[in-house]
């Protein structure tokens, strides 16, 4: 059972046992039998009452599809809470509430505010049979980014006294919402991206995959042991080197700087931190359309690691996917991190060709190779940044 269950007082009870003795007492001392019949009947009652009071809401499962709902804002959806009433009590006037965040809103409920916090709370009253299930539907609207979930559910069911049973669910809800940051339109990014299959495609990173081996020659002095091939040096009894199969490299990284410096140093979370996430969603889905993968970089805490990110997965629709459920959880309150810690951890992952960085542009850019493209989030163009290797290496 995940229902935890909170009895009132039970003064009513109490005042009804007391009752209960008076009357048998009295009808000790009076000799009349009527006097015992009520005794009894007020005995029967609270009998009855506690045993009601014990049933109500045993058997009581509140089922929720393990599913996420993905939306932009201004779009619609439902969750349905479906309770199921295995026993043989009748639920009536069952009372409902629960928190939402605020990036939902009701369409049909009305949320009171609660304050200190960023949720609604909704209400809602049903009657749920015996030994039979019904869905509650909740009608909302996305609101703004954010992901939102049903909290703090609990059920109150009315008893024979004036404070209702409640019920509060210990289970996590597992339908959740996540909702979208609007796109920003960056002008500039569609050439760019047509740009890419031509001239700039010769400076995307130009490696050599391991996997693919495209022929066998004569092992040369200066050949590295390690693409030595084996197999074919025994069959020809002599050495022989491994020619791999040239790939390109054509990932693309995303940065995110969501961080602002003070004339005196300080930093500080971005005003502009909505807009840097809306220019980011309009460069993934331009990414995705032409068939670049992109890896995307938040310069935000991560527990276990230097900062929040996605890596390409080779699919667009699934990089779409995970870059937008990260712009989505983005929560400037989590913390920051220094965004040259972000470029020193790309140039320790490899030699990226091919960067654009969404913010504030940092004094020093330590780390970055190949060509750089920046978006200020007011302007909302796209740029590239001539890199001076004496700046650079600062």
């Amino acid at each position: 059972m995940l229902w935890r269950r909170e009895m009132p007082e039970d003064r009513f009870s109490d005042l009804l046992s007391f009752l209960a003795i008076i009357v048998f007492l009295l009808g000790l001392w009076v000799g009349i039998r009527a006097f015992f019949i009520l005794a009894g009947v007020i005995a029967a009652i609270i009998l009855v009452q506690r045993y009601y009071d014990k049933c109500l809401g045993r058997h009581l499962d509140l089922q929720s599809e393990r599913k996420t709902i993905r939306l932009f804002p201004g779009e619609r959806a439902v969750i349905n809470f479906r309770f199921e009433n295995k026993g043989n009590l009748s639920l009536p006037n069952a009372n409902l509430k629960f928190q939402v965040k605020d990036a939902l809103a009701a369409d049909s409920l009305r949320g009171k505010p609660i304050v200190g916090s960023d949720a609604q709370l909704y209400e809602t009253s049903f009657h749920i049979p015996k030994k039979q299930a019904l869905e509650v539907s909740f009608p909302f609207i996305a609101v703004k980014r954010g992901i939102a979930a049903p909290s703090s559910i609990m059920l109150y069911l009315p008893l024979f006294r004036m404070q209702p049973l409640q019920l509060t669910y210990l289970g996590r809800y597992q339908t959740s919402v996540i909702v979208y940051p609007t796109q920003e339109l960056v002008h500039g990014v569609e050439k760019f991206f047509s740009q890419q299959a031509g001239h700039v495609l010769a400076d995307l990173a130009l490696t050599e995959d391991p996997l693919q081996i495209k022929s066998i020659r004569d092992y040369l002095p200066t050949d590295d042991f390690r693409r030595i091939h084996w197999k074919a040096s025994v069959r020809k009894n002599m050495l022989q080197t491994k020619v791999l199969e040239r790939t390109y490299d054509m990932t693309i990284t995303l940065i995110l700087n969501i961080s602002t410096t003070s004339r005196l140093g300080n930093a500080y979370v971005s005003p502009e931190l909505e807009r840097i996430l809306s220019c980011a969603a309009f460069i993934i889905y331009q990414a995705a359309e032409n068939g670049y993968p992109i890896d995307m970089h938040i310069n935000l805490r991560a527990k276990g690691q230097t900062h929040i990110y996605t890596e390409s997965a080779g699919q667009a629709e699934t990089d779409v996917k995970n870059a937008l459920d990260l712009l989505a959880s983005v929560h400037a309150e989590d913390g920051m991190t220094e965004i040259t810690s972000v470029l020193h951890h790309l140039k320790m992952r490899r030699n990226q060709t091919v960067s654009i960085l969404i913010g504030e542009l940092p004094t020093s850019l330590h780390g970055m190779n190949g060509r750089l493209y920046h978006v200020d989030p007011i302007k909302a163009v796209l740029e590239e940044v001539t890199l001076n290797r004496e700046w650079v290496r600062a």
